[in-house]
């Protein structure tokens, strides 16, 4: 890992005083200094595996307890000219690398070889991902002590395909997909059972609860897990371009266990906090991320685009959305957010573009602060920063793992220490939390 001297320093900016919560609310904000970097991984950086890999288009850094660092390299979307091979890899704290799976390699539990890897989630020294096969196939893999299995394929015994992205908690795998007697559903695998079957806990054509005559029909592509719960995005009716509230969308919590009926987080029905009166939640284009009971959605209307965190009692709060201001960093109010946000409560992570400016920030909802992690003002060693990356599992008690790009077309991964406003972590040892 490559660590740089404190002469090297990244200037970033702690948030003070008044947190988001009005229509054009103005942050204000004092320095702080971001000391001791750490880079985990650099794109370009040739690793020492049995077939050695360039790697390059570094994708969704997951930071674990132990210190160590998962993320995708040279996926199916990488540049023709780029070289490596697609993978999922892990780098450790003390330096060494392990490969969870590449381009070629089969599973434990079928002949079936990966053609290319997407949509990884990681928690608790698992991961789950969606694999294209080699035979024409796709389907949900796992990686569990050092192994890679095949949870589910095209033309398996169960009759799916068109999987959506899978998610992992606890010992609960959710993802949704087609069967081949029915539309989409959502399918639940319970890794503590030893057939590990996909089970259906919201078929489609259930009626949805509180809406009359109304049945679940369709499910975004991307599902997630929360303890032994999943958090769903879901339609009445096929989703359309348009934002009028006319076909009915919800956000839902469900039992992977199939105990009770889903319960709605939000839905089309729900007044979105800080906007217009009348405006309400509409079509999900974007996520709904949960952990501990608390639900972070990234929602987008055609007027207004916003980071909203439910609460278990129900309790819906903007975080930031398209009318928020912060004078000294950005001109106008923020026009977008990316989609992948990092909830870990009480923080919530996320990236946020404006005219000109795109920032990472950090919530704190108990202590209603704000801070910002890096920015495309920064300069760091010499490269300004241009774009950046965070997954939904980021953040690990006061560590944080980031992706940033630079102009210069370089890239790499650090993990930095909250400390009074930002420090990296220095390197060596397992990450361990501050008193």
């Amino acid at each position: 890992m490559k660590q740089f001297n404190k002469s090297h320093l990244l200037c970033f900016y702690l948030a003070l005083g008044l947190f988001p919560n009005l229509i054009q609310a103005q942050l204000s904000w004092a320095p702080a200094q971001l000391t001791n970097v750490e880079e985990v991984v650099a794109r370009g950086v040739l690793v020492p595996i049995p077939i050695p890999t360039k790697l390059s288009n570094l994708r969704y850094p997951f930071l674990q307890e132990d210190g160590s660092v998962v993320f995708i390299a040279n996926d199916h979307r990488k540049p023709r000219n780029e070289e490596g091979r697609a993978g999922i890899f892990k780098f450790g704290s003390n330096g060494e690398v392990t490969t969870i799976t590449t381009i070629g390699e089969a599973f434990v539990n079928s002949s079936a070889k990966v053609k290319g890897v997407y949509a990884l989630k990681v928690e608790g020294g698992r991961a789950v991902f969606s694999v294209m096969l080699e035979n024409g196939g796709e389907g949900i893999a796992l990686w569990e002590n050092s192994k890679v299995y095949l949870l589910t394929a095209t033309g398996g015994t169960e009759g799916l395909s068109d999987f959506g992205n899978p998610d992992l908690s606890k010992d609960i795998v959710v993802f949704s997909a087609k069967s081949k007697d029915s539309g989409r559903s959502l399918y639940a695998v319970n890794l503590q059972n030893a057939d590990r079957t996909p089970v259906a806990i919201v078929p489609n054509g259930l009626a949805i609860p509180g809406q009359a005559g109304l049945t679940f029909q369709k499910f975004a592509s991307s599902q997630f897990a929360d303890g032994k719960e999943a958090v769903f995005r879901a339609y009445a009716n096929e989703n359309t371009s348009e934002d009028s509230g006319a076909k009915y969308a919800g956000v839902f919590r469900v039992s992977a266990f199939q105990t009770d009926a889903p319960k709605k987080i939000v839905d089309s029905n729900t007044p979105i906090p800080g906007a217009t009166q009348g405006m309400t939640f509409g079509q999900y284009q974007h996520s709904a991320i949960p952990a501990d009971g608390i639900t972070i959605i990234v929602n987008k209307t055609r007027k207004l685009e916003g980071i909203y965190r439910a609460a278990p009692d129900g309790k819906v709060d903007r975080l930031v959305d398209t009318t928020t201001t912060i004078p000294d960093l950005f001109d106008g109010p923020f026009t977008g957010f990316n989609k992948w946000v990092c909830n870990t409560p009480p923080w919530v992570l996320f990236v946020a573009k404006a005219a000109k400016y795109f920032g990472i920030f950090a919530i704190n909802w108990d202590t209603q602060e704000l801070y910002l992690l890096a920015d495309n003002r920064m300069a760091f060693d010499g490269k300004k920063i241009k774009d950046a990356e965070i997954s939904n599992t980021a953040m690990v008690n006061n560590h944080v793992a980031l992706m940033l790009m630079f102009e210069d077309g370089s890239s790499g991964i650090y993990v930095a220490t909250f400390e009074k406003g930002l420090a990296m972590k220095s390197s060596g040892g397992p990450m361990k939390s501050k008193p």
